[in-house]
């Protein structure tokens, strides 16, 4: 499978792992694409906010937005991918934390 060359190294790092763990359809390609160009804009948007603040003039930094729905399209497309899911740990009750 192609990986999409205008996404980020990590993005394409992240295509080639999951496309060589999963057998995409074509349609599961552009999805893992779609939420890869978000993660990639998600990315942009916060480098912005951390360069320029989160308050501009008195205003909330417009790429605060971006990088929200971006983050949130990621994930949606993850979840459409089933790539969501952590595996499941042992079964049974967790076990007690102690704090001192």
């Amino acid at each position: 499978m192609n990986v999409p060359k205008h996404l980020s190294k990590e993005s394409r790092k992240v295509f080639r792992r999951i496309s060589s763990e999963y057998e995409l359809t074509a349609d599961g390609a552009m999805i893992l694409q779609a939420s890869l160009e978000a993660w990639d804009r998600a990315q942009c948007a916060r480098r912005l906010v951390n360069r320029e603040g989160l308050v501009i003039e008195g205003k909330r930094h417009p790429a605060t937005d971006i990088e929200k729905q971006s983050y949130s399209l990621f994930l949606r497309g993850m979840r459409q991918l089933g790539l969501d899911v952590l595996p499941p740990g042992p079964a049974g009750r967790p076990p007690e934390v102690h704090f001192s």
